[in-house]
């Protein structure tokens, strides 16, 4: 018998193979075939380097004088317009449920990172703008970035890591189109 590994789970693992499993096979011997998946999973990576990511942005910019500072805070923080940006289109472009959006913004009120005022169209609506602290964190947090991206694009090479990240991009959208997008 031969097992395959749906689309969902290819897209996790590199170097996949159909796996050649005996109906005879032990359940410890089919899990022996299988542990090359384990050892070049792709989404480990990722979630090592996300963690990575995490750390060096928090020590960075605590050590920029916002010790206060989480990463929950970014998405909030960095889809807000210099203009404001409403609750439900920070929410939305933050990709985070409403409540959630709102515990973090209620949360980066009380730190003074960004500051709310009812809608004069929509009164249902609250408009989340930065305040001065909050445009110098996200100033910050910018330029911390690019000094990281300058790291990086030097060890690995401007065309192969902007190529990397152009295709990481690439998998997000084709997973928001061709799997998520599924309810299947």
């Amino acid at each position: 018998m031969t097992i395959y590994v749906n689309l969902v789970d290819y897209l996790f693992f590199s170097n996949f193979e159909a796996v050649e499993i005996d109906g005879k096979m032990s359940l410890d011997k089919q899990l022996e075939e299988t542990e090359y998946i384990k050892r070049h999973n792709w989404g480990k990576a990722l979630a090592f380097s996300k963690r990575q990511f995490d750390e060096w942005a928090t020590r960075k910019l605590s050590g920029h004088g916002y010790a206060d500072f989480k990463m929950a805070y970014m998405p909030v923080l960095m889809n807000i317009h210099p203009q404001g940006t409403n609750n439900n289109d920070l929410a939305c472009h933050a990709r985070v449920s409403k409540q959630a959006m709102s515990k973090v913004a209620n949360e980066l009120v009380r730190l003074g990172y960004i500051k709310s005022k009812s809608s004069k169209e929509d009164k249902r609506s609250i408009i989340f703008t930065l305040t001065d602290r909050g445009k110098r964190l996200v100033i910050q947090a910018r330029l911390a970035m690019k000094e990281l991206t300058d790291m990086y694009r030097k060890e690995f090479g401007k065309e192969e890591f902007d190529a990397t990240v152009d295709l990481l991009f690439r998998i997000v959208e084709f997973t928001e189109q061709k799997i998520l997008a599924h309810n299947d």
